[in-house]
C-alpha cells in the first residue's frame, strides 16, 4: 500500500515538473548551451537524517535475530564465564525480557553537493548528492537475578542492560531540482532524485559494569566481518535557495527517501527516512 503510494506521488510530481519546466523554458534549446562552467555550483550538506525502525530491532540481541546473541554471550561463551558470574555474584539469572522500542536516535548527517543548472534563468538544475549519515542504536535488555539478599517480593531482582548499536550509511543521490518561485535572490523548489546506498554495521554491543561484550552476526571467528550492503530507492524534498553574499549562498532542504537497506540476502526491507539540512553552495 505504501509503495503505491509513493509511487502515484512521484508520478504527479513528474507530471507537475513537467508543466513547470515547459513554462520556465518554453523555447530554450538545450544542445546549444553545452556545459557551461559558469553554471556549476558546489555545496557541504550539514543536517539531521531520521531512521525508521525497520532495521534497527538486528542491533536487539534476540536469539531469533543472530545465534550470538546477548544469550550466546551470558551461558555460552566460556572465556567470559568467570568474569560474567562474579559480575552477578555467582546468582542464577535469566534473559526476562529484550528491547521493547526498536528505533534508532536521530542521526547527524554530513555530504557534498554537486549542481548545474539549466533554463535561461538557471532556476533548474540537476543534482549529484553524496552524504553519509552515523546512526546509534541505544535500548535495553532485562536480565531476572536470584539473589538470596533480595528484600522484594518478587522473587527476582531485575537488571537493565544497555544494548548498543552503531550504524553507517552512504547515500548517493543523483536527480532534478524545480523552480516553485524565484527572484532575484532566493529561489523555492521541489526536487525528485533517484538513490544508490550502502549501509554498514560497524558495531552490536552490551555493558556490564564497564566491561563491553560484542555481539557477532555472521560468524564468531570472524569478528571483522559485519552485516551490510548495497540497496536503492528514490525520493523527493522541497527546498528553499536565497543568497548570503556574492557567489555564496544557503539552501535549506527537506528530502522523504522511500529505500532498501540491505543488511543480507533475506534481510533487505525498504521504508521511508526522512533528513532536514543546511547546504552552503558556492557558485
Amino acid at each position: 500500500m505504501m509503495e503505491k503510494i509513493f509511487t502515484t506521488y512521484l508520478l504527479a510530481a513528474l507530471i507537475l515538473s513537467s508543466s513547470v519546466n515547459g513554462q520556465d523554458n518554453y523555447d530554450y534549446n538545450y544542445e546549444e548551451e553545452g556545459l557551461d562552467s559558469s553554471r556549476f555550483s558546489f555545496g557541504i550538506n550539514f543536517g539531521a537524517h531520521f531512521a525508521n525502525r525497520n532495521t534497527a530491532e538486528v542491533y536487539s540481541g534476540r536469539p531469533n535475530i543472530t545465534t550470538f546473541g546477548v544469550e550466546h554471550v551470558l551461558f555460552e561463551q566460556q572465556f567470559f564465564r568467570q568474569e560474567i558470574d562474579a559480575y552477578f555474584n555467582n546468582n542464577l539469572f535469566t534473559v526476562e525480557e529484550y528491547p521493547i522500542e526498536e528505533r534508532y536516535r536521530v542521526a547527524s548527517e554530513i555530504g557534498f553537493h554537486v549542481d548545474y543548472s539549466i533554463g535561461e534563468q538557471k532556476q533548474n538544475a540537476i543534482f549529484l548528492d553524496f552524504n553519509i549519515a552515523q546512526l546509534r542504536y541505544e535500548q535495553f535488555f532485562t536480565v531476572g537475578i536470584d539473589d538470596p539478599l533480595n528484600q522484594s517480593p518478587e522473587p527476582l531482582r531485575f537488571e537493565q542492560v544497555p544494548i548498543f548499536g552503531e550504524e553507517n550509511r552512504f547515500y548517493l543521490n543523483l536527480g532534478v531540482q524545480l523552480s516553485l518561485y524565484a527572484d532575484e535572490q532566493s529561489n523555492a523548489y521541489f526536487s525528485l532524485f533517484g538513490s544508490l546506498n550502502n549501509t554498514q554495521m560497524r558495531r552490536n554491543y552490551f555493558v556490564l559494569g564497564e566491561r563491553e561484550y560484542d555481539i557477532f552476526h555472521i560468524a564468531i571467528d570472524r569478528p571483522n566481518q559485519r552485516l551490510g550492503g548495497v540497496g536503492y530507492g528514490g525520493g523527493t524534498g522541497l527546498g528553499y535557495k536565497f543568497e548570503l553574499m556574492e557567489h555564496l549562498d544557503a539552501d535549506i532542504y527537506y528530502n522523504l527517501y522511500y529505500v532498501q537497506n540491505n543488511f543480507k540476502d533475506d534481510f533487505q526491507p525498504f521504508g521511508f527516512h526522512n533528513a532536514i539540512g543546511l547546504r552552503i553552495i558556492w557558485h
